[in-house]
């Protein structure tokens, strides 16, 4: 299995970085962005004031949770697998730090998942809850296929990061759940 998945990820690997454009390169590390540590972070308070504003604060817990649990979670992984990145002749970027799991992917699950959830939760059906969806489905899809086009990750290492981050907003939808039961 193990031989079946460095096969798979340094096939994928070798393809991207075959097709990779400057055009595109830049395009992607801009993308990437929207899943670093700080603008995750950044986005997440702002979004976590405007609920303890409205006064939700079960979903602000929630939101929290899922966003900054998913991220200590992936730098525990991290620590604990200790896999090394691509080759740097296949990054476009210099990257450093472990491999598994990409952190932009968890991030970007984490936080944009949750988004998800919140949508669900506070607009009602139709175009503007559709939307919603889209841009959030669409965030996530391309900051994670941003960091294998880059070369900086494999693809079991976006797969990876999808589900820890996938795993922390169902916690956090679970703790927001609870926490609301109770009051």
């Amino acid at each position: 299995m193990s031989t079946f998945l460095t096969g798979v990820d340094m096939s994928i690997l070798q393809y991207l970085f075959a097709h990779r454009d400057i055009t595109t390169t830049l395009f992607f590390i801009c993308i990437s962005e929207l899943g670093s540590t700080i603008f995750v972070c950044g986005i997440a308070l702002c979004v976590g004031l405007l609920l303890v504003y409205r006064r939700t604060f079960a979903l602000a817990v929630g939101l929290a949770v899922s966003v900054l649990g998913s991220g200590a979670a992936a730098l525990l992984v991290k620590e604990l697998v200790h896999r090394t990145r691509p080759e740097v002749a296949y990054q476009a970027y210099l990257e450093t730090g472990f491999s598994f799991p990409s952190g932009h992917a968890t991030l970007a699950a984490a936080l944009y998942g949750f988004l998800i959830y919140l949508t669900y939760r506070m607009l009602p059906a139709g175009y503007a809850r559709t939307t919603a969806l889209t841009v959030c489905t669409l965030l996530i899809a391309l900051i994670t296929f941003s960091r294998l086009y880059l070369g900086v990750h494999y693809l079991s290492d976006v797969i990876g990061g999808l589900l820890l981050g996938g795993l922390f907003v169902w916690i956090g939808h679970v703790v927001a759940g609870k926490i609301e039961r109770r009051n």
